[in-house]
């Protein structure tokens, strides 16, 4: 696989895609940005700890996710309107997308086993799926290495059309990994799950922020759990959230369109 940049040229890019179903590009996240986001996942980590609502899992609570990320920081908005990433998903999925989920999946020293089984990121739709209806982007905040939990995937799995077998994460013959800063993007059918983390001291923090057709439901319930604020601070987290009415769905006391006929 040869390594993509951000000057490499959507042509590029949509060839891995299409292809592997994946792609890693490299210096997407600048040196102040990287530390910036660093700090306000570390922040709101510490805040669930202390709260005692951290979602943990994995051997000894080793691997820990959090969700909803939009309403934890401006870091995390900026994540999810990132130009590049946005360019990327709409050429696979359209100009019409909303985001399903922003999270963060932390693996710890000692998550080495029992970790993640290969699923995909539309497997909630009947099989088989000859569209694509989901795409996935991940920040790099650490090196994602083999060690320390780089998630595994199926190159090519996105074109079987069908559910992985469950199996455990380490029955994945690749590995999406590259440098800090780096951002990944697969296709929505493809198989792929945590990482395994047999380090002894390293973590590996990373954004994952799943886009989907907005005539699909949304995995957070945004309408319900975002912060009415952000919609005045950032006006595009409207229609990437589910606040706007997209071709008569999602409207309130009826669809805005007018001319409909019944």
């Amino acid at each position: 696989m040869r390594p993509l940049t951000a000057r490499s040229g959507m042509e590029a890019i949509r060839c891995q895609l299409d292809e592997e179903g994946y792609c890693v590009i490299s210096d997407v996240l600048g040196a102040e940005e990287l530390a910036t986001v660093r700090q306000a996942l570390d922040r709101a980590a510490a805040e669930d700890d202390a709260a005692g609502v951290a979602l943990r899992y994995g051997p000894d609570g080793s691997n820990q996710r959090l969700w909803a990320l939009l309403n934890r920081g401006d870091e995390f908005v900026r994540l999810a309107t990132h130009p590049l990433a946005l360019e990327i998903v709409r050429s696979g999925l359209g100009q019409d997308i909303q985001l399903s989920n922003l999270s963060a999946n932390i693996t710890g020293p000692g998550g080495d086993r029992e970790i993640g089984r290969l699923h995909t990121d539309q497997g909630f739709l009947p099989e088989p799926w000859p569209y694509q209806l989901a795409t996935n982007v991940a920040f790099f905040l650490d090196d994602f290495t083999e060690e320390n939990g780089a998630t595994l995937i199926v190159p090519g799995s996105h074109k079987t059309l069908d559910v992985p077998d469950q199996a455990l994460a380490p029955a994945a013959p690749a590995r999406l990994t590259g440098t800090a800063g780096s951002m990944a993007v697969w296709d929505g059918r493809l198989h792929h799950a945590t990482g395994l983390n047999r380090t002894a001291d390293q973590r590996r923090r990373g954004i994952f922020a799943t886009y989907n057709l907005p005539f699909l439901r949304t995995q957070e319930n945004w309408c319900r759990s975002l912060d009415p604020r952000l919609l005045d601070l950032h006006p595009e987290l409207a229609a990437l959230t589910g606040f706007e009415e997209w071709q008569t769905l999602g409207g309130v006391n009826g669809p805005k369109q007018s001319g409909l006929n019944f």
